[in-house]
């Protein structure tokens, strides 16, 4: 019955996120994480070996384009995991009839095909549907028909497994160990014991193997080597985030935040699940907490709650956290639901009861906000992350630096899997303080010469990166973030999002563009998912730096369009701040700064912004602080 619960699941979840898949190259990560699997590179960090290693093999079946195949796989990973979820309320309602028992058990996959959250991650490639994969089927093995020993070793092979995957996944694999280990070992003495946990220790240590994927692959020098992880500490560095972890220190762990981001997670639970299923998963956790069968449940449920408020609440501003709270919450709703329904039907058949629940879980399925899947971008990854637009123009052996996720991840999939520009190299900017990326621009030692003046201490990169800037600046672009060469050098007749910042001073084309920015934005932005919205504030936000350049004032309307479209533009609240500085109103230029620096605090512009203005505001400590930060960054 229980595999008719997974079926019953894990089908129709399938053919839901083959429906909303993106026909080609997503927004965000994905172009990166798909070039990344197609050569078998370095991804960012933690690197996701298995994730790579898993799209790689669903490249080879020959279904579409490569981009679409990979969107498939994730999509067949939290169909995977939605039949896990829906196991797992199953196990939960013994005492229901099996009509009943059965229809309840679809709920918490109808919840999480709902999701705008999952069903963002599960249409467009990402890692974390095989995360949430990971993580339920770990807690499906904490009980069941199967040997405790085979259950325990399977835990044992997933736990060296999360080494490879997101963080998240780690959890629930430390407590299926635990629990069914804990017998074993407490009944038994050491040589038992010791027999016990030796199989276990090996499949951890051959899940934990796929790790060695990193440094081999980074050995090979390959176009898209994140963190260079070829040494151990490098490695070490890569697989915990550090790089992430410093940037984001900030919002880690910050007390007088909680509550702030507590109410985050909670709007956007209710967001997803819909306030009836949020309320049903509280009272479900209040029945999980009498019932020793849920406890595993609850208690990953809460432990990835606190996860996402506390230490990765950014994670939740972006829809990339809460995956396993939902999964969790949707199978306590069910349970909650089965309590009801056995108070009400006190063990006897009940058709209708079953059929009102089959009714439930396909409202819950009405509630899908489809602009969030990946097939509503097709606007933004045909026009903009395809490549072409993107790389058309770049002049001959350029080097591309971008720093945004869309621009990065769609030139790196349009060159390094579609063939657009061979000449060219695109690569982020941050990849300037890798090794790899050295030996791959052959920027070698013999070439650099100290400055006349060098500053008392300064690492050799830094006159690396001023060597390369001296010497390649005519073959130079950068992705632009409002600096005086903003985003890459196009063409009026290339993608209409980076051609307004190509054409000449003052021509005709360029005009236009500046113009008609925010009604050839607001024109085909709604409506078209969280992509395009993110790209129109990019459009609106470049326009308004070209309008600055003769007035600063100017640029303030577009930067509050671009704001309109996407409230999290980093870059357009910093400028908001300082145009209201420059108008004496100081205390609004904190408020926005800040703002920016909530969303991307490694901005060094903005700490330095921040600290005049709370010098000019009589605060010389957190002037003091600021400058401080913006040293560091």
């Amino acid at each position: 019955m229980t595999r008719r619960a997974f079926a019953l699941g894990a089908v129709p979840a399938a053919l839901w996120f083959t429906a909303y898949a993106a026909p080609s190259v997503a927004y965000r990560d994905a172009g990166e994480l798909t070039a990344a699997a197609f050569l078998l590179d370095v991804a960012h960090p933690t690197g996701f070996p298995v994730d790579v290693l898993l799209v790689r093999l669903a490249m080879l079946v020959p279904i579409g384009d490569v981009a679409f195949r990979a969107n498939l796989a994730v999509g067949a990973l939290m169909a995977l995991a939605c039949g896990c979820a829906s196991a797992l309320a199953h196990r939960l309602l013994p005492a229901l009839s099996p009509p009943t028992r059965l229809a309840l058990s679809a709920l918490p996959a109808a919840a999480l095909m709902a999701s705008s959250t999952v069903l963002r991650a599960a249409t467009a490639m990402e890692v974390y549907a095989g995360s949430l994969l990971v993580t339920l089927a770990a807690l499906t093995l904490t009980e069941g028909r199967a040997p405790v020993a085979a259950r325990r070793r399977l835990a044992g092979l997933a736990l060296g497994l999360t080494l490879a995957m997101h963080v998240t996944t780690r959890a629930a694999a430390l407590l299926a160990v635990a629990l069914t280990a804990w017998p074993a070992l407490r009944s038994a003495r050491w040589p038992a014991r010791a027999r016990t946990l030796a199989p276990v220790a090996a499949l951890g240590l051959v899940g934990a193997l796929v790790v060695t994927y990193l440094p081999l692959a980074s050995r090979r020098d390959g176009p898209i080597d994140w963190g260079d992880p070829e040494t151990l500490a490098r490695c070490f560095d890569h697989l915990t985030a550090r790089t992430i972890r410093a940037a984001y220190a900030h919002r880690i762990l910050v007390p007088w935040r909680l509550p702030e981001d507590l109410a985050t997670a909670a709007r956007t639970l209710v967001e997803d699940l819909g306030a009836l299923l949020a309320l049903l998963s509280v009272a479900g956790a209040l029945v999980a907490a009498r019932r020793r069968a849920a406890w595993p449940v609850l208690a990953i449920t809460l432990l990835d709650l606190a996860y996402a408020v506390a230490v990765n609440p950014m994670g939740t501003i972006d829809r990339q956290t809460l995956f396993v709270t939902e999964a969790g919450a949707a199978i306590l709703a069910a349970l909650a639901l089965g309590v009801l329904v056995e108070r009400v039907a006190k063990g006897r058949v009940e058709l209708p009861l079953a059929a009102a629940a089959a009714a439930l879980a396909v409202v819950t399925l009405a509630r899908r906000d489809a602009r969030w899947a990946g097939a509503a971008d097709g606007w933004a990854a045909g026009e903009v992350l395809g490549g072409a637009g993107a790389l058309g123009a770049a002049p001959g052996r350029a080097v591309v630096l971008c720093t945004s996720d869309d621009a990065c991840g769609g030139a790196m999939y349009a060159q390094w899997v579609e063939g657009e520009r061979p000449d060219v190299t695109v690569m982020p900017q941050s990849f300037l303080g890798d090794p790899s990326t050295w030996r791959r621009l052959e920027a070698r030692r013999s070439l650099l010469h100290p400055p006349a003046d060098p500053v008392a201490g300064a690492a050799l990169d830094a006159w690396r990166l001023r060597w390369l800037l001296a010497h390649a600046a005519g073959r130079l672009r950068w992705e632009g973030d409002g600096r005086d060469t903003p985003w890459i050098a196009l063409t009026p007749g290339e993608t209409p999002v980076f051609a307004r910042v190509a054409a000449d001073e003052g021509s005709a084309a360029d005009a236009a563009v500046d113009r008609d920015a925010a009604a050839w934005v607001r024109a085909r932005a709604p409506g078209e998912g969280v992509g395009a919205r993110r790209i129109g504030a990019m459009v609106l936000f470049a326009a308004g730096v070209r309008e600055a350049r003769g007035e600063l004032a100017r640029g303030v309307p577009l930067w509050r369009a671009a704001l309109a479209e996407w409230p999290e533009h980093a870059a357009a609240w910093t400028n908001l701040g300082l145009v209201a500085a420059r108008a004496g109103h100081l205390t609004e230029a904190v408020a926005m700064t800040r703002r920016a620096l909530d969303l991307q605090p490694e901005r060094p512009r903005a700490w330095r912004n921040l600290a005049d203005y709370l010098a000019a505001t009589g605060d010389p400590e957190g002037a003091a602080e600021a400058r401080r930060e913006a040293a560091r960054r």
